[in-house]
């Protein structure tokens, strides 16, 4: 129960965090997202036969790894990493696990480079939509967020290879991610190879 109420208020002080202070200019890392990541670690954790305390771990991560966008662009998983112990910190959990959140949100910097197995999850979460059949428009969504906050243009030639390379050259760490999210992207990475032919 104690773990249910951490989670709940972990989701409200993200949602109010991301609302209110993270720029209108943030078209992919946004609570939507951050949404996608948490159902992405609760599913593939699941598959991967978590326990409920790795899943706790997991979920809070998922939540707080991107609110360091609402400080600086460049090196967020640190500031959500601070961010995270500070208000984790403030809320009683113990000091052990506020390190493992720690680990879980800096193993989402790219490139990824996961240790654990709880890494090795939110990892695979955080590239979620790789998979998904609507990839596209994630895609746009970060092309139209590059070019708004880092003055980052490409053609559209040039973003899907951008992207084909990106999907080509990823790797998911889990079982889950090996044996079912890799076959989804195979068919995201056939749909951009169509797209040159």
């Amino acid at each position: 129960m104690k773990n249910e109420i951490l989670l709940r208020k972990v989701a409200v002080f993200v949602k109010e965090c991301l609302q209110s202070r993270l720029s209108l200019q943030m078209y992919f890392h946004n609570f939507g997202h951050t949404l996608l990541v948490v159902n992405g670690v609760k599913r593939i954790g699941k598959a991967e036969g978590l326990s409920k305390d790795e899943l706790f771990i997991l979920e809070l991560a998922a939540f707080l790894h991107d609110v360091g966008y609402t400080e600086k662009y460049w090196g967020h998983e640190e500031e959500s990493a601070r961010i995270a112990a500070e208000f984790l910190g403030a809320n009683g959990l113990a000091l052990e696990k506020i390190a493992l959140v720690k680990k879980c949100i800096v193993a989402t910097k790219f490139p990824q480079h996961p240790v654990s197995k709880l890494e090795q999850v939110i990892c695979d979460a955080d590239f979620y939509h790789f998979s998904l059949p609507d990839y596209q428009d994630y895609a746009g969504r970060l092309k139209t967020e590059w070019e708004t906050n880092l003055n980052l243009f490409y053609t559209d030639v040039e973003w899907d290879e951008l992207n084909l390379k990106m999907l080509s050259a990823h790797v998911y760490f889990t079982d889950y991610g090996e044996n079912i999210l890799q076959q989804k992207k195979a068919l995201n990475i056939a749909k951009l190879k169509s797209r040159f032919e």
